[in-house]
């Protein structure tokens, strides 16, 4: 008989299976997967399916996660000292105004390639416009006032001897430095304006520990971080291909939001709110859905379709949750449907997606789950859930044992009495009472 010890060391490893073809994608291996994701006796067990095309397509997505300027030199304003070390080699130095504008002419936003955002404008009180300020008033004493840029390369060969001409940069992006460098531009610094500049050649898997790590003093939030990584950019690929803007890098003071864009750290909510263990989390957390929890929610092939059902859910959840607040009126137990009841809603959604439809499926598809068909559909799950939760919130909720509404909204005690009220009234619902998303996708009609 195997120890309980031994039995929680397997409980911690799961096992991927992968069918790898070098030809086209074939519907009936699709089918297949899909059946055996969903088959109860193999729970635990995930199933993939790569064929040429979708190989193609993730090998093209780690080489534009890793993308940057192919070929150019880096002009240093004096001498440079190098340093090599487990992460590879570096060279730092300081670089002219005039050398950065050089670059960000030639090549644009293609030099924050490897930056987790864009410029981010100059806001009037904002800290670029500060930048800009300085560079125009004193642009002598810019160096000691910037914490200047972090240049990451594939490769960096010193031209010119003494050390004091520079670098031939291969592959390579600014991946700290984009507000500096773009607040220069704009500012026209010439002359006397000098930029703290180090270069790294990194070793192999090294490039978005840098990049995090480089940004963990800034105002910058590690879902960002995350958004640079190959696994966004083949998602945000996918969505591409549909109109739908995904995990967008941040590119300004403010952006407007539509039902068109997807921002990464709300979905990665939605999606640790269909798991009892990551529901808490998501609710009380997010930043930690990022770390340990990240590799699960953003397991090896995931789907756009998988974040996009999660999408909908969480937003429909969101819009149903205050269209039943609103009709409760001044009911004392309202606020168990405050905004953190969204990711609630969520949960309660996926549990009976689990039951009446087969998930994954490969007539589920970014294009037929954007017809009003499948959204109406999805929606009549959500509504169910809403009441569903609201009921079982009331009968479990105790002030003296949980505190106040909103404690009791983030509480895993909460969760661990409510969770089998909810699977009571699951049960209880008849296998007609909601539609099978499968079946409302592959009735679509698609033009």
């Amino acid at each position: 008989m195997k120890s309980k010890s031994s039995q929680k060391e397997k409980a911690r490893f799961e096992r991927e299976y992968f069918r790898i073809l070098l030809g086209k994608k074939s519907d009936q291996i699709d089918r297949s997967v899909a059946a055996h994701s969903n088959d109860p006796a193999l729970k635990g067990i995930n199933f993939f399916h790569y064929a040429q095309n979708s190989i193609m397509s993730k090998y093209q997505s780690l080489i534009d996660a890793e993308a940057g300027i192919p070929e150019d030199k880096l002009q240093f304003s004096g001498n440079y000292f190098e340093d090599s070390g487990e992460y590879g080699r570096a060279w730092v130095g300081s670089v002219d105004a005039s050398e950065l504008k050089r670059l960000h002419t030639a090549h644009q936003d293609k030099l924050f390639a490897g930056n987790i955002r864009l410029f981010l404008g100059a806001r009037k009180g904002g800290i670029n416009e500060q930048i800009i300020r300085t560079a125009q008033t004193s642009p002598g004493n810019f160096w000691a006032l910037n914490n200047g840029i972090t240049i990451v390369a594939d490769s960096a060969m010193p031209i010119g001897k003494p050390k004091s001409s520079g670098l031939q940069l291969k592959r390579f992006s600014i991946v700290n430095g984009c507000q500096t460098t773009s607040s220069l531009v704009r500012a026209g610094a010439q002359g006397s304006a000098k930029v703290l500049a180090r270069v790294i050649a990194a070793k192999v898997g090294l490039k978005n520990e840098i990049v995090r790590y480089n940004n963990s003093q800034n105002a910058v939030k590690i879902w960002t971080v995350r958004a640079a990584d190959e696994i966004q950019e083949q998602l945000r690929k996918e969505f591409q291909k549909v109109g739908v803007t995904y995990a967008p890098k941040q590119a300004g003071s403010r952006r407007k939001r539509d039902v068109l864009s997807i921002e990464l750290d709300k979905v990665t909510q939605y999606l640790a709110s269909a798991e009892p263990a990551f529901l808490i989390q998501a609710i009380d957390n997010k930043s930690e859905l990022f770390d340990e929890p990240y590799q699960k929610l953003f397991k090896k092939g995931i789907g756009a379709t998988s974040v996009y059902l999660a999408w909908l859910v969480g937003r429909f959840a969101d819009e149903e949750r205050q269209k039943h607040l609103e009709g409760l009126g001044s009911d004392e137990n309202a606020p168990l449907l405050g905004v953190t009841s969204t990711y609630w809603v969520t949960y309660c959604t996926f549990k009976m997606l689990t039951k009446f439809s087969d998930l994954p499926s490969p007539q589920i598809t970014l294009q037929r789950m954007r017809f009003p068909e499948f959204e109406n559909a999805l929606r009549k799950y959500v509504k169910k859930a809403v009441e569903m939760f609201y009921d079982a919130a009331v009968d479990s909720y105790d002030r003296e044992q949980y505190g106040s509404f909103k404690s009791t909204l983030r509480s895993s005690k909460f969760l661990a009495k409510i969770d089998s009220k909810i699977n009571s009234r699951i049960v209880k619902l008849s296998a007609k009472s909601l539609p099978d998303l499968s079946a409302t996708a592959k009735s679509v009609k698609v033009v």
